[in-house]
């Protein structure tokens, strides 16, 4: 039996709700509750906490209990929260980062991976090292980071696996707000010796190219739909692949053109070697943060973002 007064080594008790009746809870049971929704199973979750099933289940049964709620649905070795859990998820969330933040107040360590980022894979090609290499110079160390295609990156905000995201493309889902970060220019590559090079280009011309593209679902292939294409009378697409370098290494070998950010053409290997086409038009596309709306943003995470707003800054008056 779970007693109230009685606080585990290592735990810190707080409460939820506003009378006189509240509820004791510890923030390991937070924690706990927060790994098994992120991972779905119970027996993945007491490995990411470093605890046993036994132990999980236990935790997870006391939070429960002194709640009054299920948290969670099972099906089929997985289980899925319930509505009353995505209530306590936000919360859950914020308390255990809030709790974070008041154990670092007073410690002079080096933080590390403290929070998580989410990029899409413009960034994570050709900006996120420049972006992790400034903020380490800044303040000693530097967050996780996971890249992934836009739908990806979405799905993993609202499931708070990830505290931030920085995106290429339109989001969509009511759990999820977004800040404008910066403009991109998305341009049509080529081989430096291409037959198009060098010379206005016409959108009939491009009609009859062969292309190279990214995946559906990808923001850099909904750009091309929703952009391009529509200025063209065909489009022939030599193959899809979900990898920039794959996708720069077939343009290269002549296989076809590809729609990409401006920004390859500073890359330090791939600049060398592709130019842009002349279009009749300048495509342009903005990037931005992204987080749930019931995310707390924690300290580290703020100075993350200005960090990247300080960078899109410089960009800007690079650019004009």
């Amino acid at each position: 039996m779970f007693d109230p007064q009685h606080n585990d080594p290592g735990t810190t008790m707080t409460t939820l709700g506003a009378d006189d009746t509240q509820l004791s809870v510890t923030l390991r049971q937070l924690q706990v509750f927060l790994a098994i929704a992120k991972a779905e199973n119970i027996g993945n979750a007491s490995r990411d906490l470093s605890m046993s099933k036994s132990a999980v289940s236990q935790a997870l049964g006391e939070l429960e209990a002194r709640l009054g709620v299920h948290l969670f649905d099972r099906n089929r070795g997985r289980i899925f929260l319930t509505a009353e859990g995505r209530r306590l998820m936000p919360q859950a969330d914020e308390m255990v980062a809030r709790a974070k933040d008041i154990s670092s107040l007073f410690s002079n360590r080096k933080r590390l991976t403290s929070f998580r980022v989410g990029c899409t894979r413009t960034v994570g090609t050709f900006m996120i090292a420049e972006l992790l290499r400034g903020f380490e110079d800044r303040l000693g160390w530097i967050p996780s980071v996971e890249i992934a295609n836009t739908q990806r990156i979405a799905e993993k905000l609202v499931r708070f696996e990830l505290d931030t995201a920085l995106v290429e493309g339109p989001v969509r889902h009511s759990e999820l707000v977004t800040e404008s970060w910066m403009e991109d220019e998305m341009v049509v590559i080529a081989p430096k010796e291409h037959p198009l090079s060098g010379r206005p280009v016409s959108y009939e011309e491009l009609s009859n190219a062969r292309w190279i593209l990214r995946e559906e679902g990808s923001s850099s292939r909904n750009f091309f739909d929703t952009q391009l294409r529509q200025k063209l009378t065909s489009v022939r697409v030599s193959t899809e692949l979900d990898s920039f370098d794959a996708i720069l290494r077939s343009v290269l070998m002549g296989l076809g053109l590809t729609y990409i950010s401006s920004r390859v053409l500073s890359d330090p290997y791939y600049g060398r070697y592709v130019t842009r086409l002349e279009l009749p038009d300048r495509f342009m596309r903005q990037l931005t943060f992204c987080h749930h709306r019931d995310k707390y943003l924690c300290e580290e995470v703020r100075l993350w973002m200005d960090h990247c707003r300080a960078y899109a800054n410089r960009a800007s008056r690079a650019m004009y």
